[in-house]
């Protein structure tokens, strides 16, 4: 028999692909992986303006279970990946951007935690600045993951994206700002300086996490456009 050229390979292929079905349910588990990743921002944000308040256990506890949830997410992704032979885009765009989208939900809970854990008093200025922009993020790669499905609106996930990374570099230019008068104002305190820096640099995180999934988001536009 003979050998298959390279050329011919690729057109195999997508023969393969187009006569056996295709698991879209994936898009359901991204959707459901970026609803929890943008929740974990909302409570982010309660957290930020309840300030030293009581409802801080409880808010912590929520972002506990949201973080659960993530996991249950990631879990079944991967569970679903290793038993289906064709999926509706790349495995490993899948993986990658289900990885993605828990990172953030993981970046949140650590940040959260953060506020027993250090025995935090007051929310150091600019975290409410920065969790809005999560916010914002979170809507923007909610909605770009959303319009993934059919791979119809590629346009308008590629704007997503761009937005998403403006917000992580406007939230750059806070975290500097923050930093520079931390280290001025706290010079004196350094485990008041030592938990305000780590918290600031934990919300920095969850934006630089967003970027990092508009990429992923990118990646598969650029493959499927």
């Amino acid at each position: 028999m003979p050998l298959l050229t390279p050329c011919v390979m690729p057109l195999i292929d997508r023969l393969v692909k187009m006569l056996l079905p295709r698991e879209d349910r994936f898009f359901d588990l991204l959707v459901k992986g970026a609803e929890i990743a943008e929740s974990s921002t909302h409570i982010m944000k309660r957290l930020c303006e309840d300030g030293d308040g009581a409802g801080r256990t409880a808010l912590v506890k929520e972002m506990q279970d949201t973080e659960h949830a993530a996991d249950a997410v990631i879990h079944e992704v991967y569970d679903a990946l290793n038993r289906t032979f064709v999926t509706p885009i790349d495995r490993s765009d899948i993986y990658d951007l289900a990885t993605h989208l828990e990172d953030i939900v993981d970046l949140n809970h650590a940040t959260a935690m953060q506020l027993e854990v250090h025995v935090i008093g007051s929310i150091p200025a600019g975290s409410l600045e920065l969790a809005n922009l999560c916010v914002q993020a979170g809507a923007e790669v909610k909605a770009a993951v959303e319009k993934l499905r059919g791979l119809k609106h590629l346009d308008q996930v590629r704007a997503h994206c761009t937005q998403t990374s403006r917000l992580e570099h406007e939230g750059d230019v806070i975290y500097r700002g923050q930093m520079k008068a931390l280290f001025r104002n706290e010079e004196q305190n350094a485990v008041r300086l030592i938990q305000h820096k780590e918290f600031l640099e934990g919300l920095e995180r969850v934006l630089d996490a967003f970027d990092h999934t508009g990429g992923s988001l990118s990646a598969i536009v650029i493959k499927n456009g």
